[in-house]
């Protein structure tokens, strides 16, 4: 072979080379040659299915699953930038289905994709069911005559107000239906035993009325709060021996909402006196502290009564006015910042990263910890009655008078709002991942969501 001949072949391969070597880069940095035969820069989709076995497809053509014990979720790479239409589906589930928009070089994630059981388990009662609590599958039920029972077994009749959270107490409301008289009873589930509470709650200066508020501290299954207009008790159950934690001032009462955290308790004072502290119609903040028994913080004033009070985290407090303004209220610091207008009820995430405010016209979610920030038009908002926030913190339950829906915040348009059952009564628990609810027979109902 001729000199020249040998030169002209090596050029064309360390051409064909220099080629190769772009293509490569180009198409490792994602550039595709479309079908209309145009160079564009490609995305992809991240999708993590609950359950992780489901069916995947991509505008209709099949996607194979890559989820493993080791890796789960499944990356859809190289496609070019546009809305597609991903489904997920899975035999006992309800079909998922959402819009993603694909943009160049980038992935679009949908890491949270829960697939909604289409079926439930019955719970085994011995009678039907009006109201319920359940405790890492303990069930306590009350029927139509007041009867309350635990693993069918009868504990006692009435109403239960109030539980410890590791199933250890209750407390038990009932009234004589020939005087009158409201009796609170605790009740102990491990050694199966009754005490007449009433006595106890007279003697700490609590009277027994319709509107006595008493509950289990859910931070202390020994501790059982009281609360009046004009007092606040702080009762051990094993000894008896009661702590006088409040009393009103006069022209002052105390109202309803009474929030606890680990370390510390806060309400709200009504003043309804012009010689106060406050104007009349204004609410004093208290901030209490549990282990100490001193006041920490009693500086804040709210210009109407409140509706609502709860620990988003230890050293913020969530604040709903009565008209209907979400406050923030950080301790530590003395800063009160408002949130949200027009809320009903607001609902912290059990991690206290979020709220969910249900509002009067939408629901808005509000994260503490990042800029993130949604707002829904739920059909018919004026009925929903409460929220539950699901495990991952990125779905909640809502609660509609006959049925429970279940929302994904991925899903702008509300395209994937599930019917998880008609049913009332809706009880969620994140350990066991199961929905409990009452259905229109009066009988309960048990769904398991995918791990």
């Amino acid at each position: 072979m001729k000199l020249q001949t040998r030169k002209r072949i090596f050029y064309v391969f360390f051409l064909l080379f220099i080629i190769a070597g772009i293509v490569v880069v180009l198409y490792a940095e994602g550039w595709r040659l479309s079908p209309a035969l145009q160079a564009e820069k490609a995305g992809g989709i991240y999708v993590r299915s609950f359950p992780d076995s489901a069916q995947i497809t991509l505008n209709g053509e099949a996607v194979q699953n890559q989820s493993t014990f080791l890796s789960r979720g499944t990356f859809i790479s190289g496609i070019f930038p546009k809305t597609y239409t991903l489904k997920l589906a899975e035999s006992g589930y309800d079909a998922w289905t959402e819009s993603a928009l694909v943009l160049p070089s980038l992935v679009t994630e949908m890491k949270y994709a829960v697939l909604v059981p289409k079926t439930a388990a019955p719970v085994a009662t011995s009678s039907t069911v009006s109201d319920f609590f359940e405790v890492s599958g303990n069930i306590v039920t009350t029927d139509e005559s007041g009867t309350i029972a635990l693993l069918n077994k009868t504990i006692g009749h009435g109403t239960v107000t109030s539980n410890s959270t590791d199933l250890k107490t209750a407390i038990i409301r009932s009234i004589s239906a020939k005087s009158g008289t409201i009796t609170y009873t605790l009740y102990d589930f491990m050694n199966a035993s009754s005490t007449n509470f009433s006595a106890i709650l007279q003697q700490s200066g609590i009277r027994s009325s319709p509107t006595t508020n008493v509950f289990v501290d859910p931070y202390d299954d020994t501790g059982i709060i009281a609360q009046t207009s004009a007092k606040i008790v702080d009762i051990d159950s094993g000894t008896h021996q009661a702590i006088a934690v409040e009393t009103a001032p006069t022209g002052e009462i105390i109202e309803s909402p009474i929030a606890v955290s680990p370390s510390a308790m806060a309400w709200a004072r009504l003043s309804v006196a012009s010689d106060n502290a406050g104007a009349p119609g204004t609410s004093q903040i208290i901030v209490y502290d549990k282990f100490s028994g001193d006041t920490v913080d009693s500086s804040l004033f709210i210009k109407g009564p409140v509706k609502q009070l709860v620990w988003v985290k230890n050293n913020v407090l969530g604040i709903l006015e009565n008209d209907n303004t979400l406050y923030l209220y950080n301790v530590p610091k003395e800063q009160l910042s408002t949130l949200a207008n027009d809320v009903k009820q607001f609902y912290p995430a059990t991690d206290g990263s979020a709220i969910a405010a249900l509002e009067y016209h939408s629901l808005e979610i509000f994260s503490l910890t990042t800029s993130d920030y949604y707002r829904f038009p739920l059909p018919q908002i004026a009925d929903v009655q409460g929220l539950i926030w699901y495990k991952d913190q990125a779905h909640l339950f809502v609660q509609y008078p006959d049925r429970v829906a279940f929302l994904d915040f991925a899903d702008i348009g509300l395209k994937n709002l599930t019917i998880v059952s008609a049913g009332t009564a809706a009880s969620y628990d994140p350990q066991q991942n199961a929905l409990y609810l009452i259905d229109s027979g009066q009988k309960l109902l048990r769904f398991d969501f995918p791990e």
